[in-house]
C-alpha cells in the first residue's frame, strides 16, 4: 500500500510538478486536486483565477461565479500522463447558475481513474487485480462584497480508493477520505482589469492504513491578472497572468500560510513559484459576439524548482448554446505530459 502511494505521488509529481523529490507537491497526497479542468484555461497555460467566467469557476476561483447570467455546465475529458500510462483518464463535470437576490451556486465533481493494478503479496506472488479512482464532489458560492469585488467559498468531499485492502501486516484498505475548503477573490479594478487570487484545498490530512501515516492535502495559493487588451464589435484579445506558490501542509492554516515563505531562504521561495501566462484571440462570427465565435489560444508554463516547461495551444467554437474547446500541450521527450490533448464542452442557457 505504502509502495502504491509513492509510485503514485511519483507519478503525479513528475506530471505537475516535474522533479517529485524537488516539490513541496510531493510530500502530498491526492495530487489529482491540482489538475485543473477545462480544455480553454489549459489552452492558455492554465492561467484562469481572474476569468473563470463559466462552469469551472467552482473550481478555480468560487469569487468568479458571481456575475454570470446563465445557466452553465461544463464537461472535460483527457487522459492523464499518456506518455507514462494508457489507461489513467481524468473527467470534471460542472454545474452553475445564478440564484436572484443572493448570488450564484456551482456544483462540480472531478473523478481520476488511476487504471487497473496487480496486487502482489509480499514475496511478488501475483494474487490478482484491481481498479484505482480518486474522486471529489464539491459546492461553491459566489456573491458580491463590495463595488466591483466579489468574494467566493468552496466545500469539497474527497474519497480516494487506492487499494482494496493493505499488504503484509497492514489490514486497513488503501481508501482515505478528507474534505477540504476553497476560498477566492475577485476585483475588477477596471472594465478591462481583473485580478483574482484562490486558496484551494484548505482541510485536513488524509489517512489509508491509519492515522499514523496520513498524509497532507496538496494546499496551494494562486494569486491572477486578466487584461482586455482589446475590445471590439468582431474582435476580442484577452491576456492572463497567474502566481501558483504551493504551501506546506503540516500545521494549521496560517502556519501553512507563513511557512510557504519563511521555511527556506527567500530565493528557494520564489523558485518553488510556478508562472503560468495565456492569451486568447477570438472574432465574432456575428454582432453578438457571445453568441457565436471562433477562438485561438496559447499559453507557456514555467515551474523553476520541478524544471518543467511547457508550451500550450488552444481552439474553441462557439455557436449559440454549446461552445467546444480543444488544447494540446507541447513538452519536452521525457515529459509525460507530451501529446497531451485536452477537450470539453460547455453547455449554455
Amino acid at each position: 500500500m505504502k509502495k502504491l502511494i509513492a509510485l503514485l505521488q511519483v507519478a503525479f509529481c513528475l506530471g505537475i510538478a516535474g522533479q517529485a523529490a524537488a516539490t513541496p507537491e510531493s510530500r502530498a497526497a491526492v495530487l489529482f486536486l491540482l489538475i485543473e479542468p477545462g480544455a480553454r484555461a489549459s489552452g492558455m497555460g492554465e492561467s484562469y483565477v481572474a476569468i473563470a467566467d463559466d462552469a469551472t469557476a467552482s473550481y478555480f476561483n468560487p469569487a468568479a461565479l458571481y456575475g454570470q447570467t446563465r445557466h452553465q455546465v461544463g464537461l472535460t475529458h483527457m487522459k492523464w500522463l499518456p506518455g507514462l500510462a494508457d489507461d489513467m483518464s481524468y473527467n470534471f463535470l460542472a454545474y452553475s447558475q445564478p440564484v436572484e437576490g443572493w448570488g450564484n451556486i456551482g456544483l462540480n465533481i472531478s473523478l481520476l481513474n488511476l487504471g487497473e493494478q496487480t496486487r502482489t503479496d509480499e514475496r511478488g506472488n501475483v494474487q490478482g487485480n484491481f481498479s484505482s479512482y480518486d474522486m471529489a464532489v464539491s459546492a461553491a458560492y459566489g456573491a458580491q462584497i463590495a463595488n466591483n469585488m466579489s468574494a467566493g467559498i468552496g466545500l469539497k468531499f474527497i474519497r480516494s480508493n487506492l487499494a482494496t485492502t493493505g499488504a503484509g501486516i497492514e489490514r486497513g484498505k488503501g481508501v482515505g477520505n478528507s474534505f477540504a475548503v476553497d476560498l477566492g477573490l475577485l476585483w475588477q479594478l477596471s472594465p478591462a482589469f481583473n485580478f483574482g487570487a484562490a486558496l484551494r484545498n484548505l482541510g485536513p490530512k488524509i489517512a489509508y492504513i491509519d492515522a499514523s501515516q496520513a498524509d497532507p492535502l496538496p494546499q496551494h495559493l494562486v494569486l491572477g491578472m486578466a487584461y482586455k487588451l482589446l475590445d471590439t464589435e468582431y474582435n476580442d484579445v484577452l491576456l492572463s497572468l497567474d502566481l501558483y506558490k504551493p504551501l506546506i501542509a503540516d500545521s494549521s492554516f496560517l502556519g501553512n500560510l507563513v511557512k510557504a515563505w519563511a521555511d527556506e531562504s527567500l530565493g528557494n521561495e520564489f523558485k518553488e513559484m510556478d508562472l503560468h501566462l495565456g492569451g486568447e484571440y477570438k472574432y465574432g462570427l456575428s454582432a453578438q459576439q457571445d453568441q457565436a465565435f471562433i477562438a485561438l489560444r496559447g499559453g507557456y508554463s514555467l515551474d523553476h524548482d520541478g524544471d518543467l516547461n511547457l508550451m500550450t495551444a488552444g481552439l474553441g467554437l462557439k455557436y449559440n448554446l454549446f461552445q467546444v474547446d480543444a488544447a494540446y500541450i507541447f513538452g519536452g521527450n521525457d515529459n509525460p505530459l507530451q501529446d497531451n490533448t485536452r477537450f470539453s464542452l460547455n453547455l449554455i442557457f
